[in-house]
């Protein structure tokens, strides 16, 4: 894009918006929507027009009523690349408050973005909501509006619809009239000042259940016939919502807080302000068919929605280059109340796993970016919705609020929000109220932390009496080290230490030398052979916490990829967790050996290899076994799926053999599979299956009305090794047999099965045109190139760079660069290290 077009993305400063009256009635059967509103403008200099965003939306009327009269626009200009509308006036309007009078009308859409059209089966005949998701940039295909975050207001808001219908909205219900025979108006109480992006309207038929959080009402929407699956998200969302008044010292300000299950939606959820809208898989817990994995996941969702209560919708970033400020602390702050109501899970032990992990690994890369990124276009800003500010933003946070002490940190955290609330903010406030609250240097700390791309890879020396650490900025290929001279220097809170000098040294702990304990820092470590061997005894006797045993595993494995040591020396280390019974620690080990195996696939040592894995597996799946012991741990039965699962993948007859009489016996009813093991039982089943458990598979998929269990369908499908087979999922996926929110993930387990690797990336460009319509520009459209990462030819890298050449990709450069470095990374490690490899194995 043009540099000027960059500069004048954003709405000029002058023409501040400060209430919306906003009336919609949306026809679900014709699938659109008419609407008025009227917003109330503050002009804080004379004017001869108005811009403001509208997206897909024909403006009928426009008129200004003002102290001088009334003005109607004598012209309304379009600006299609820039969601613009412009009304002119033909005269001069002086400073003073105007009401800006707008009739429009649009269209219900099917791209789960702005006012759309959600579908769902209701004894036996179609149904449709109608929807909105409007982070970050399409409030404005519902309605014209000043739709960026700075741009608070107060909205009222009305809808017209049929009277069986139920109508959610922020706040609850004013009024209910009739509009005329067979439709009703329904009015809103008025929102706090908020952005456009966390306004909302669902309408439909739904059912819920409720309760009574101190205050306030708390609800749980669902479509007809499943509110018996919303037990759980309501009574974790009540506890969600008690431990956050008391966590930041600030009442929640609305009189209800809605949870709606939508059926067709893009994300896994959003912090609508009051009306928080969820995919049904985030949301929806049956007693018997939700497995303990996704059980975790619903309430880190419903944690992580309601922690935007505050950072987010009470206190919002000034601008999307600050993304971050809403998204890295939820996705820290959910794992708080987690722990506080489900303390058995550890799950702050999961954090390292679940999300500083996979942002040390994207990070990484030369593609990256900084967590504060300038973004301009709303097609950049959809891509700055990833691991980054996400899941590194968690990460440092976490790593900060270690270094400040759990008290200095909260109380940071309150005056912040206390200071700014119903107002904008930017990385620096935040940094200025933990530092007044710690006494400590937090912006100097933190500045390259926010501002600069990577992280730290830190050198270990061992000298005598001490050992000398280096920093240097880490990259997963060499050929990145080579051609990036970054020489960033992080401030990196170090175990007791802060150190933010190119070297430094520390003295030669008496007892074990793992730096970085519990893995709160934000950094890899490069430990010398020396310190690696005394290592191998404390994690064989697991004197180190999980956490430290889980990193040094996943360290020797990148670094092998970083060319700093080989694969042989992570299959050497490999073996000293014999003893290991973890659960994120194996699902580390379960990830690296999955990952060589995608490396190797098709090699004359392949076979070998499989070998090794299952020598790997075998003990910790014979001690775990296929049965749930009485009372053992939430860990224990995660496990259990992965293990087994990590055997059987490699080949294992016995483990194999299990899962398919256990198919067998819950196919002709003898026997309900538990929902922890229908997963591995599919998988495998599917792996080693053909035509035949195909066709049960698919019937299996039209059979059940719950998401969760299609989904674990869906992945057995993209499990089968017939290449036939694969195409017919890929083609199921696409029909409309199926979910278009589901469609990324055929894509990405196809992609992800090494029969499937080419055959996926042929379906994904002769159906590109199809995909950029539906998902471009929204959260989905990354999701169908990033598992191009798993090519180890770096030709394919070449080719994905030239199809995207002449084919649409605004707003996947950054997911582009990524997926070409990750395989362009992959072909180098397996030259590398391929003979070390065959060698070792034989």
């Amino acid at each position: 894009m043009a540099k000027s077009n960059k500069k004048s993305v954003r709405l000029p400063e002058h023409i501040v918006p400060k209430r919306y009256k906003i009336t919609l009635a949306p026809d679900l059967k014709k699938f659109n929507f008419t609407g008025e509103v009227e917003i109330l403008l503050e002009l804080q200099k004379a004017i001869k027009e108005i811009t403001l965003h509208a997206a897909e939306l024909k403006i009928t009327s426009a008129t200004l009523h003002h102290a001088t009269g009334k003005h109607e626009s004598k012209n309304i200009s379009y600006d299609e690349k820039l969601e613009t509308i412009t009304l002119s006036f033909g005269k001069t309007i002086q400073v003073k408050e105007a009401k800006l009078n707008l009739k429009f009308s649009g269209i219900l859409n099917d791209k789960m973005r702005g006012f759309y059209k959600s579908k769902y089966g209701m004894e036996g005949r179609e149904e449709y909501l109608a929807v909105t998701q409007f982070e970050s940039t399409d409030a404005r295909r519902a309605f014209p509006s000043f739709d960026e975050p700075a741009k608070k207001a107060v909205f009222d808001v009305s809808l017209i619809v049929p009277q069986d219908h139920t109508v959610i909205s922020n706040t609850i219900e004013r009024e209910v009239t009739e509009h005329k025979p067979g439709l009703k108006i329904v009015k809103f109480e008025s929102t706090p000042k908020m952005s456009t992006y966390l306004l909302a309207f669902i309408v439909g038929k739904f059912e819920h259940i409720e309760v009574k959080a101190k205050r306030t009402l708390v609800r749980v929407f669902t479509t007809p016939g499943k509110k018996h699956q919303a037990q759980f998200a309501l009574q974790t969302a009540k506890k969600c919502l008690e431990f956050y008044e008391d966590y930041f010292g600030i009442p929640y300000p609305l009189p209800s807080l809605d949870l709606i299950a939508i059926p067709d939606f893009a994300a896994g959820a959003m912090e609508n302000w009051g009306a928080i809208t969820y995919r049904e898989t985030a949301i929806l817990v049956d007693p018997k068919l939700t497995s303990t994995a996704n059980k975790q996941w619903v309430a880190l969702v419903i944690a992580h929605e309601l922690a935007h209560m505050w950072f987010g919708n009470l206190v919002t970033m000034e601008w999307w280059t600050h993304l971050w400020l809403n998204e890295g602390f939820a996705s820290y702050i959910e794992y708080l109340a987690v722990d506080r109501i489900f303390p058995k899970w550890h799950i702050w032990t999961q954090f390292v796993y679940m999300d500083h992990a996979k942002a040390l690994e994207l990070d990484g890369l030369k593609s990256t970016h900084p967590i504060e990124v300038p973004v301009h276009h709303p097609a950049e800003i959809s891509e700055i919705f990833d691991t980054v500010s996400y899941s590194k933003g968690a990460s440092i946070i976490r790593m900060l609020a270690s270094f400040l002490g759990a008290k200095n940190f909260q109380k940071g955290l309150q005056n912040y929000l206390k200071k700014h609330q119903y107002e904008n903010t930017t990385t620096l406030d935040l940094w200025v109220a933990l530092e007044e609250t710690s006494g400590k240097k937090v912006r100097q700390i933190m500045k390259n932390w926010t501002s600069k791309p990577g992280y730290p890879l830190i050198n270990v020396l061992e000298k005598k009496n001490n050992l000398k650490l280096t920093q240097s900025r880490f990259f997963p290929s060499p050929l990145s080290a080579k051609s990036t001279k970054d020489k960033t220097l992080w401030s990196i809170p170090l175990d007791s230490y802060l150190f933010s000098t190119r070297s430094f040294s520390i003295p030669k702990p008496n007892s074990l030398i793992k730096l970085n304990r519990g893995e709160t820092s934000f950094v890899r470590i490069q430990y010398p052979s020396s310190l690696l061997k005394k290592l191998s005894k404390p994690i064989k006797e697991k004197t180190l916490g999980p956490e430290d045993r889980f990193g040094l595993v996943r360290d020797v494995l990148v670094l092998s990829q970083a060319g700093k040591n080989s694969i042989v020396d992570y299959l050497k280390l490999v073996h000293s967790y014999k003893n290991e019974d973890n659960y994120i620690v194996w699902t580390e080990i379960a990830s690296g050996l999955q990952a060589i195996g995608n490396l190797i696939y098709g090699s004359s040592f392949y076979e070998s290899y499989k070998t090794f894995c299952r020598k790997v597996f075998k003990p910790i799946a014979m001690r775990v076994g296929w049965n749930k012991k009485p009372n053992e741990s939430h860990f224990q039965t995660l496990l259990r799926s992965i293990v087994l699962y990590g055997l059987g993948a490699n080949g294992d007859g016995d483990v194999i053999k299990t899962a398919q009489e256990l198919f067998k016996k819950a196919m002709s009813g003898k026997l309900e599979l538990d929902s922890d093991l229908r997963g591995v039982v599919y998988n495998l089943v599917a792996k080693n299956g053909g035509e035949k458990e195909y066709g049960m598979f698919k019937g299996m998929y039209f059979k059940t009305l719950f998401q969760e269990e299609k989904d674990r369908i869906l992945r057995a499908l993209c499990s089968f090794e017939n290449e036939k087979l694969l195409s017919k999922t890929l083609e199921f996926a696409f029909s409309d047999k199926t979910r278009a929110q589901d469609r990324f993930k055929a894509v990405r387990f196809v992609w992800a099965n090494p029969k499937g690797r080419d055959l996926a990336w042929n379906f994904v460009k002769a159906n590109w045109e199809s995909i950029s319509r539906t998902f471009g520009g929204g959260h989905l459209y990354s999701r169908f190139i990033e598992p191009a990462s798993y090519f180890v030819d770096g030709k394919k890298a070449i080719e994905i760079e030239n199809f995207f050449k002449k084919n649409s990709s605004e707003g996947l450069q950054k997911t582009i660069a990524q997926v070409t470095e990750k395989i362009r990374t992959n072909s180098l490690w397996i030259k590398r290290d391929k003979n070390k490899l065959s060698t070792y194995l034989r």
